[in-house]
């Protein structure tokens, strides 16, 4: 990583966090692997797959297209601090506080509210069975634990299927917050923030519509990977969620 703090601290700081995808203040875009010691960066072996490729024909192009979205982002957030681009932040576990034995992710009071307005969309689509929807109802609030809460919104789609969020880490070290300017206040208290990989920058005739993710099927199969190396890399595990370590026998 290249923010002024070891790997091992930040993941000893906010367990949980390993294998989720981070964004440094280059573009560096990688993960903690799971011993919470190396932050590797994300090389896509699948550009080397002649069968993968075979399959997917628009890979490559779909991968310039992403790696210039993500310098898009990158540059919003740093130079302007476009308050759209984040879904909420990470707090440090506080022992007992929670149920979970990770950290914290707090959503932002507008994600939230889309969170449900597109749940509540599936229930009446006849989507979600309203008899069991008691877990899912838990899962929507404003704090949840982290691998449940970004798993939540890696894999979460509208009534349409449509895909708006890929959660995306980012670390404000005191040495690279200093002194700068327009920064939101409470990144000096939760300096670990989620980004929305998805976000895409206002263009014309879109008027102040910023911040959403458009042009869906742009990079869709880049996406389709990355949310399945969330469970290659073991950052998605259900069974450490809190509604499954608690089921009834």
């Amino acid at each position: 990583m290249d923010q002024s703090i070891a790997t091992s601290k930040l993941a000893a700081d906010y367990p949980g966090i390993e294998g989720f995808y981070f964004l440094g203040v280059r573009g560096e875009f990688g993960y903690i692997t799971a011993d919470g010691h190396t932050h590797r960066k994300e090389t896509f072996p699948q550009i080397d797959d002649p069968d993968f490729l075979a399959q997917h024909p628009h890979f490559m192009e779909e991968l310039r297209h992403f790696t210039h979205d993500l310098n898009a982002l990158r540059v919003r957030y740093l130079d302007a601090h476009e308050p759209d681009i984040e879904l909420g932040f990470v707090r440090p576990t506080d022992a007992g506080e929670f149920p979970w034995r990770c950290a914290t992710l707090v959503l932002q009071r507008d994600v939230l509210d889309t969170l449900n307005a597109d749940y509540d969309a599936l229930l009446s689509a006849g989507v979600k069975d309203p008899s069991a929807t008691s877990v899912d109802h838990e899962s929507l609030q404003d704090m949840r634990g982290i691998q449940h809460g970004l798993d939540d919104l890696a894999n979460h789609a509208d009534n349409f299927g449509v895909y708006h969020y890929f959660p995306l880490l980012f670390y404000w070290p005191p040495s690279m917050r200093a002194g700068v300017r327009g920064l939101s206040p409470d990144v000096a208290i939760a300096p670990m923030r989620v980004l929305n990989l998805m976000w895409r920058p206002a263009e014309s005739g879109y008027g102040d519509d910023a911040g959403v993710a458009r042009d869906h099927g742009r990079c869709s199969t880049v996406y389709t990977v990355l949310r399945s190396n969330l469970q290659v890399h073991g950052a998605i595990d259900r069974n450490r969620r809190v509604e499954n370590r608690f089921q009834i026998e």
